[in-house]
């Protein structure tokens, strides 16, 4: 006969020792899968369980062992698509694992980055994923310091583990495609916060390829945008279209900005790519379906997923100490018809 407790759902690891008569410390090390409790009592207790319909309480286990298998997942905007397969690549690794992925978003805000990161740790997470939103990462060295394994994703950080793609690199394909192309009139379209990493080095590779071909980026043919957004992307157009002399090639820094150049262009009669060539950056899914398919450089989003997750859970499940693991993996480019 099923106690309350039982039957509201609340099954017990006590329930389940005693219906499979051995002591709640060896229920609990068959539910585990130590090594030490013999093949036919772990059997006996999987039965139980099984019979019970007993859940184990991630949250108690936590609070015993000062961390769960579960990792907290910060990342800047749900909304975008960039973070959909990067996600996508570290729920295969997490069920792989046997571990629960619980997801946050920041907002691109750094207060509601820390706040998220310090309600998973009353949590008791058993680690952090992570796209911070500044450079600054203080609170991460903390939470890694208060025994939190921390990795950052999409992103450098000199002081701990990383996964990311190799954005000098992603710079230099652009720059180097759009030259043998014969353009020399080019302009980038780029986030201007000092704090967008990426941004950063995706801009180094390409003006450096840039200016050992011989051709200089006009000051007024770097257009620095405020977001990343599609709109961003129609305003640089704009400001573009609205000078003496017009670039025949732009290289926006994200799939996003590269729509909003090709739908800016259009939108005011410049054909693309007859008039003007296009190169975006991410290669998001609905990139190759919009008016003209994007020339892109993809970056290995869902690969920086599962690379970052596999890299949390061997630091969570050894209590590896060794010195941090930067991980870059490469980019590549895909020729489409926005600059074929």
């Amino acid at each position: 006969m099923k106690t309350l407790s039982q039957s509201r759902g609340r099954v017990t690891l006590r329930a389940v020792a005693s219906r499979a008569r051995v002591s709640v410390v060896t229920a609990s090390r068959a539910l585990n899968n130590h090594p030490l409790v013999a093949a036919a009592t772990h059997k006996r207790v999987l039965r139980a369980s099984a019979a019970l319909g007993y859940v184990p309480n991630l949250l108690a286990r936590g609070l015993v062992t000062d961390r769960t298998r579960t990792v907290g997942v910060i990342l800047l905007e749900l909304a975008n698509p960039f973070f959909a397969e990067l996600v996508s690549g570290i729920q295969a690794m997490a069920a792989k694992r046997e571990y629960l992925v619980v997801i946050g978003e920041s907002g691109r805000s750094a207060e509601e980055e820390r706040r998220c990161l310090a309600q998973f740790q009353q949590f008791r997470i058993g680690g952090l994923l992570i796209t911070p939103v500044e450079s600054r990462l203080d609170h991460l060295l903390a939470a890694r310091g208060a025994g939190t394994p921390t990795v950052v994703m999409g992103r450098r950080w000199p002081a701990g583990d990383f996964v990311s793609a190799d954005d000098v690199e992603g710079g230099r394909l652009a720059a180097r495609h759009i030259l043998t192309r014969e353009h020399r009139r080019v302009a980038i379209v780029r986030r201007g916060d000092p704090h967008h990493r990426p941004g950063h080095d995706i801009f180094t590779g390409f003006r450096v390829v840039l200016s050992k071909a011989g051709v200089a980026l006009r000051d007024d043919w770097d257009i620095r945008v405020a977001d990343g957004q599609v709109t961003d992307g129609i305003r640089a157009a704009d400001a573009l279209l609205t000078q003496r002399q017009r670039p025949t090639a732009v290289f926006a820094t994200s799939d996003r900005l590269a729509v909003g150049l090709v739908h800016g262009f259009h939108a005011r009669g410049v054909r693309v790519p007859e008039d003007v060539g296009v190169v975006g950056y991410d290669n998001i899914p609905w990139g190759e379906y919009c008016r003209v398919p994007l020339t892109t450089v993809a970056v290995p989003k869902r690969g920086v997923g599962e690379v970052a997750a596999g890299l949390l859970f061997d630091r969570h499940d050894t209590d590896d100490v060794e010195r941090p693991r930067q991980i870059l993996l490469p980019p590549d480019l895909v020729i489409r018809a926005s600059l074929p």
